[in-house]
């Protein structure tokens, strides 16, 4: 893996622990979602013409969007929730099975 995706990789990480822990408590982080989002784009060009993608971004990216899903169900105002699970879910499509979506 080139320098370029593992500084990605673990600027990931970081934000993954920005995002869980207030997560767990109901609160949305959203400068760390932003900040998640922009290293998520910068991803996606590095790795679009990739044959296999690393399994630790695959196993973060699906941690953080079923907790967003998991938390929504555990209030009542859904509202700060559910920009981010359409999002995160827009770019987990982008860079995993863009070339699914066309089937």
């Amino acid at each position: 893996m080139d320098e370029k995706i593992q500084a990605l990789m673990k600027s990931v990480d970081a934000l993954v622990t920005d995002i869980m822990e207030p997560l767990r408590r109901k609160m949305i982080n959203e400068s760390a979602f932003a900040r998640l989002y922009a290293a998520l784009e910068e991803i996606e060009l590095v790795i679009r013409q990739e044959q296999q993608i690393d399994r630790q971004l695959a196993a973060q990216l699906f941690l953080v969007y079923s907790q967003l899903v998991t938390q929504s169900n555990y209030v009542y105002d859904k509202s700060p929730f559910v920009p981010h699970i359409g999002k995160l879910q827009g770019m987990i499509r982008k860079i995993f099975g863009g070339a699914l979506q066309n089937v």
